[in-house]
């Protein structure tokens, strides 16, 4: 027995840190990909339990011990039909299929069934919380103990009962505990990957996400359009008003340049008061109503959070556009900036295209 609860025990832990690997592949993160993501995580869920099931303790040839109603119990309360019943489905099935004699395994089936069944209804009505999960655990463990016990006509001595149930709620506890610590450690490192693309002060992405994303377009020789954005006085502002209000600006900017496009494109911090907007389209006719409307947008009036003083800012635009890869990104690049250059000689507060 303690050896395969020391096997089971092993194989929970193994497989949680690799699901939970698995699940945070960035392609599997895609709004389309939802319940696809959580279709796959309960038929690994499922794979888990046939693995626990393989390795169970055999008390005869009709019953089987293991863990594997602890990554099933978790599934059912914490996620949603989407996960628990594949995970539920694929765990039935290899209970049925991979184990004798048949009656045994329809029974065994049919628990594995019913339980996620009722674990399902009872978490509409009970808070998805570490207590709910041992309380469900620990009703689920303590009424196989007292089953296996008269089904075995008082052939399983209650020692190994009460080993069972203590060797299954404490593996229930680290497993949600392990659990819980590899999401957040998924978390925190997907936490730090975004701030090291995004700018502290604005909230847009930053010099190197831009970099990068220059490299990908020549990679892939997707169409684009950028357009170089330079607040048009702003050192004055800075000198003038502070530089508190010299950062309340270009927060202000960013974030109408943001609404202006949308989904259509991306917003980049290029450096100072200068700002990149690229949009990856083939769509000629819509860039120069993108860049009017980014023009008419930061040209509103916008009032100073500590001075209540209204601010007329404006931005010269440059805009340059590769539809057939003769000019590399780069190039494109200094193409919108000789642009912008112009409409900053020539009066400011307009686009000029490349």
């Amino acid at each position: 027995m303690v050896n395969s609860f020391i096997v089971n025990f092993s194989l929970l832990f193994t497989f949680s840190v690799v699901i939970t690997y698995v699940l945070n592949i960035s392609i599997l993160h895609q709004q389309s990909l939802y319940k696809t993501r959580r279709v796959l995580l309960g038929i690994m869920v499922g794979a888990t339990c046939i693995l626990l099931m393989i390795n169970a303790y055999e008390l005869s040839e009709q019953f089987l011990i293991s863990f594997f109603h602890i990554p099933l119990t978790y599934v059912a309360l914490y996620y949603s039909p989407w996960v628990s019943l594949p995970a539920a489905m694929v765990a039935a099935a290899g209970r049925l299929l991979f184990y004798s004699p048949y009656m045994s395994s329809l029974v065994g089936t049919l628990d594995i069934l019913v339980m996620v069944t009722l674990i399902i209804g009872a978490s509409i009505m009970i808070r998805k919380t570490f207590a709910s999960f041992m309380t469900v655990t620990t009703i689920y463990t303590l009424q196989n103990v007292v089953i296996i016990y008269f089904l075995l006509d008082g052939g399983w001595v209650w020692s190994e009962g009460i080993f069972y149930s203590i060797a299954s709620l404490a593996t229930a506890f680290l497993f949600h505990y392990m659990v819980h610590l590899v999401q957040q450690y998924h978390l925190m490192n997907k936490l730090y990957e975004e701030r090291a693309r995004i700018d502290g002060l604005t909230g847009v992405y930053n010099r190197r996400e831009l970099d990068q994303h220059l490299e990908y377009l020549a990679f892939k020789r997707h169409p684009f359009t950028l357009m170089l954005i330079d607040i048009d006085n702003f050192k004055t502002f800075n000198d003038e008003k502070g530089h508190q209000t010299g950062d309340e600006i270009l927060v202000e900017a960013a974030g109408r340049m943001k609404e202006s496009i949308r989904e259509q494109g991306s917003v980049y911090r290029y450096g100072g008061e200068e700002f990149v907007v690229i949009l990856e389209n083939d769509n000629r006719l819509s860039v120069p109503l993108l860049a009017e409307s980014i023009r008419q947008r930061i040209k509103d009036d916008y009032i100073v959070t500590t001075t209540s003083e209204k601010l007329n800012i404006t931005a010269s635009i440059g805009v340059a556009s590769c539809y057939d890869y003769e000019q590399s990104p780069k190039e494109i690049l200094k193409m919108a900036d000789e642009a912008m250059y112009k409409a900053k000689t020539s009066g400011k507060n307009r686009a000029v295209y490349a």
